[in-house]
C-alpha cells in the first residue's frame, strides 16, 4: 500500500492496514500492525451486502472448526467498510510465492532449492490438502481454494500451513444457492460452467491446480496450445473443454515449459493428476480427494533424499541428482509394513495377492542416509492423521552400513534381525546395528507382539558412486 489506511470494527478498535496480502474476487485482505491480525475488505458496501456479510460470519463461528488450520473471523468491520478481522499467525506469506520465480531471478533452479526445495513443497501440500481433508470429513467445502489465501511459513526451513478467507467455508451447496465462488484459473469446471454449486469435488480441482503451480512451476491448462492462442482458448481451458498439459490421450496441449514430472512428480502424483485433470475435467467423481491428496503428497515427500552436492532433494529411486547432476549416495530405505499376529502360527508381516503370489503390504516409506537422519512420526508409526501427527517417535541415522536407532517418545520397541535369531530394543538410548547391502536387516516393531501394528525394515542401498 502507497499510504497507511485505517479501519474500525464494531467494537471501536482501530486498526491500520500496512501490507496487502492478497487479492481475490471478493476483495482484498491486508495485514495489520502490531499484531497477529489480519483484515479483509470485501467488494460491496451496502447495507445488504453488511447483513451478508455478518450473517455469514456468524455461521461460521458456529461451525465445528476449531482445532484446524484455519484463521478464524473475530469480529465485522464498522461502515463505510464491509469486511472482518481475523486470526494470523506471524511469519507467514501466501503460497503464491512458490509458483513462480521472482522477477530478475537468475536461474529457476537456483530459486526453487532456496525456497525449500522438493521436499518442502510436497510437505506443504500435503499439510495443506490434510487440512482440506479434515475439513471435508466434517461435510464442509472451503469454498475458493487459490494461490492467496493459502499461507505457508515464510522461512523455507519451516513448513506450517494456514488457511485464510474463511468467510466462506459452508456446507456443500446445490446449483444456484452458491455457484460462482472461485477464483479465475483454480474453479472447477462445473463451476466455471455454472453446473455446480461449491463442493468438496470442485474444493479439490482447485487445490490440484495450486499442488501442480507448486510442484511444476506450470498451470495444469495452459500449455503451449492456450498460451500461443487467442484468449477465448484460456476460457474454454478453465470450462474443462481443453485438455491438460500432460492428459493421457491428447497432446495437443503440451507445455514446453515447467519443471520436468519427472524429477517432481511421483508415479502416484502423477495417477492422482491424470484423473483430476483427465477423467475428473468431466467426470468430477473421479477426482481424488483431499484425504488422498494427503497421502500420496505425505507419501512423495517420505520418498525423498537430500542431494550431498546442491542440498536439493530428489526421489530415491533416480540414479542422480536431478537438480545437479551428482551420483546419489548410499542410504538406507526405511519401509513400513503391518504385523499380524494372526499371520502363521508366531504371527508376520501383512501380506495380499499380486500377479500371482502373495507380497508384503507396505503402508509407508522413508529413507535415511549419511548426512540426514530419518524421523519416524506418529502419522507414520500409528497412523495418526489430526493434531500430534508430526510428534517424534524415533530416530534413525546412518554410518556406513550401520544405523543408529532411537526412541524420542519415551517408549522402548522391541528390534528384531530378520532371521529373528537376534533381538534387541529401542530406548532413548541409542542402539546400533549393521545392516546387509540389499537385505531388509532389522525389524522395529512400533507395537504390542499380541496385536497388529507397523514395523519398519531397514535395506541397505547402494550409491551410485559406490
Amino acid at each position: 500500500m502507497s499510504k497507511a489506511r485505517s479501519v474500525v470494527d464494531a467494537n471501536g478498535v482501530r486498526y491500520e492496514l500496512i501490507e496487502l496480502l492478497g487479492r481475490g474476487g471478493q476483495g482484498a485482505v491486508y495485514a495489520v500492525r502490531g499484531g497477529r491480525l489480519a483484515v479483509k475488505l470485501v467488494a460491496g458496501r451496502s447495507q445488504r451486502d453488511r447483513e451478508r456479510m455478518r450473517n455469514q460470519l456468524t455461521h461460521v463461528r458456529r461451525l465445528p472448526v476449531g482445532e484446524l488450520s484455519l484463521a478464524k473471523p473475530l469480529e465485522m468491520l464498522r461502515p463505510p467498510h464491509t469486511g472482518y478481522v481475523m486470526e494470523l499467525l506471524t511469519g507467514m506469506v501466501p503460497i503464491r510465492t512458490l509458483l513462480a520465480p521472482p522477477k530478475g531471478e537468475t536461474t529457476g533452479v537456483e530459486w526453487y532449492l532456496r525456497t525449500g526445495g522438493l521436499h518442502r513443497r510436497l510437505l506443504v501440500l500435503a499439510r495443506a490438502a490434510h487440512t482440506l481433508a479434515q475439513l471435508h470429513g466434517k461435510g464442509l467445502a472451503y469454498s475458493d481454494p487459490s494461490p492467496a489465501n493459502i499461507f505457508i511459513s515464510e522461512d523455507p526451513a519451516f513448513a506450517e500451513v494456514w488457511f485464510i478467507d474463511t468467510d466462506n467455508l459452508r456446507y456443500e451447496s446445490s446449483p444456484g444457492t452458491f455457484a460462482g465462488v472461485y477464483t479465475p484459473g483454480y474453479g472447477a469446471p462445473e463451476l466455471v460452467q455454472g453446473k455446480s454449486g461449491v463442493t468438496t469435488l470442485t474444493d479439490v480441482h482447485a487445490f490440484a491446480v495450486i499442488a501442480f503451480q507448486v510442484l511444476a512451476l506450470a498451470h495444469p491448462f495452459i500449455g503451449d496450445f492456450v498460451n500461443e492462442g487467442e484468449p477465448e482458448l484460456e476460457e474454454q481451458a478453465f470450462a474443462g473443454m481443453i485438455p491438460w498439459v500432460d492428459d493421457a490421450s491428447d497432446d495437443r496441449n503440451r507445455a514446453t515449459f515447467g519443471v520436468p514430472r519427472g524429477w517432481v512428480l511421483s508415479t502416484r502424483l502423477s495417477d492422482a493428476f491424470e484423473r483430476t485433470f483427465g477423467a475428473g475435467r468431466v467426470t468430477p467423481s473421479e477426482r481424488p480427494g483431499a484425504a488422498e491428496w494427503a497421502e500420496r503428497l505425505f507419501a512423495a515427500a517420505d520418498a525423498t533424499i537430500p542431494c550431498p552436492g546442491c542440498r536439493g532433494a530428489f526421489y530415491f529411486n533416480q540414479p542422480r541428482c536431478t537438480w545437479c547432476d551428482a551420483e546419489r549416495p548410499t542410504f538406507a530405505t526405511a519401509v513400513f509394513h503391518l504385523w499380524d499376529p494372526n499371520q502363521g502360527p508366531a504371527g508376520g508381516v501383512l501380506t495380499k495377492p499380486q500377479r500371482g503370489e502373495a507380497r508384503p503390504v507396505i503402508v509407508g516409506h522413508g529413507a535415511v542416509t549419511s548426512t540426514t537422519s530419518f524421523i519416524v512420526t506418529r502419522r507414520l508409526a500409528f497412523d495418526v492423521q489430526g493434531p500430534g501427527a508430526d510428534e517424534p517417535v524415533v530416530e534413525a541415522s546412518l554410518s556406513r552400513d550401520r544405523v543408529s536407532l532411537r526412541s524420542l517418545d519415551g517408549r522402548t520397541y522391541p528390534l528384531f534381525s530378520a532371521s529373528g535369531d537376534r533381538q534387541t530394543e529401542v530406548s532413548d538410548r541409542q542402539q546400533t546395528v549393521r545392516l546387509v547391502l540389499g537385505q531388509a536387516s532389522w525389524r522395529l516393531h512400533l507395537g504390542e507382539m499380541g496385536r497388529l501394528h507397523r514395523l519398519l525394515s531397514f535395506e541397505l542401498r547402494p550409491g551410485r558412486e559406490s
